[in-house]
């Protein structure tokens, strides 16, 4: 892994054309005063922020990104800093372009379905903001670290941590491709476009869950008509946009039981419930037991 701030930019310039990277290289910039860094092509990468915000501009769309969230970079497009904010720190990575490759065709090799994208090295389906990855929000000060270390251990460290990362954005863009060819949507642009505008529905989810979300409020987000967004994410996903908002709900109940800090009731409310009766049949639905049930017997476990 390489690690250094951000290049010269005339030499990022577009028409330079699409990078070759021959390692994963990681760039931190700790941005003293207001920032913004032109567009240039990029390498298959993550961008996020360590601390702060900015304004990223990816093929023309402007995103917000702060530390619970980062965007996943295709090979190809176009980024630029547009906005970044006194004594914010951004991170970019861009991971090794053959390495990256091999991984990506080695998943599809495994795998006997038959998946209607010609292009398998593409990560378009995922180029979209993303949010609450405990992974990444761990690893990034490590690799800090270990970057500015020459010793051959810590480098070798580095490179595992990035594979890691690199496994999962992988993982990710499988799983697209195979909701994405659910879509009954004959042009492969289109179908990009509509799968995006889906998962950007979940990711909003994983930060509004608590709210008394509407199926209105979610097609208005994925920027569809009512009816086309529900059979839409149905078809993808397999599951209702409805029942998908009470998994996550379901999960961090889970998370706060464990905790066993709030009361049940708190917990029910919190996580954007209106009904205890509600919250705690459908738990034990999912969960096999209540929610009383579940506390006591990690509080067990805790003990043990």
């Amino acid at each position: 892994m390489i690690l250094r701030s951000l290049p010269d930019p005339e030499k990022t310039k577009p028409r330079n054309g699409v990078p070759t990277y021959s390692d994963h290289h990681l760039f931190v910039e700790n941005i003293k005063d207001s920032f913004t860094y032109p567009e240039h092509f990029t390498g298959l990468g993550i961008v996020t922020m360590l601390s702060g915000t900015a304004g990223i501009s990816i093929n023309g769309s402007l995103v917000e990104l702060n530390p619970d969230s980062f965007l996943i970079i295709n090979r190809g497009s176009r980024l630029a800093i547009k906005d970044g904010k006194k004594g914010s720190t951004l991170a970019l990575i861009y991971f090794n372009t053959i390495l990256s490759e091999l991984v990506s065709g080695n998943i599809f090799k495994l795998e006997k379905e038959k998946i209607a994208f010609d292009n398998l090295h593409d990560f378009s389906l995922i180029e979209h903001v993303h949010y609450k990855n405990a992974t990444l929000r761990d690893y990034l000060p490590l690799l800090i670290n270990l970057g500015s270390s020459c010793a051959s251990f810590y480098a070798l460290k580095a490179d595992m941590l990035l594979r890691t990362i690199l496994d999962h954005v992988v993982a990710e863009n499988y799983s697209a491709f195979r909701c994405a060819s659910n879509l009954s949507v004959a042009k492969s642009s289109t179908r990009i476009t509509l799968y995006q505008r889906l998962s950007i529905v979940k990711e909003w989810l994983k930060v509004n869950f608590y709210e008394p979300v509407t199926a209105d409020q979610m097609a208005d987000v994925a920027m569809l008509n009512r009816y086309h967004f529900l059979r839409s994410f149905k078809k993808a996903f397999g599951i209702t946009p409805h029942q998908h908002l009470t998994d996550i709900r379901i999960a961090e109940a889970r998370e706060l039981l464990r905790k066993n800090v709030l009361s049940i009731s708190e917990i029910c409310y919190q996580v954007g419930f209106s009904s205890l009766s509600s919250f705690s049949l459908l738990f034990k639905e999912r969960c096999g037991v209540s929610p009383s049930a579940f506390r006591q017997l990690h509080k067990n476990v805790n003990f043990q």
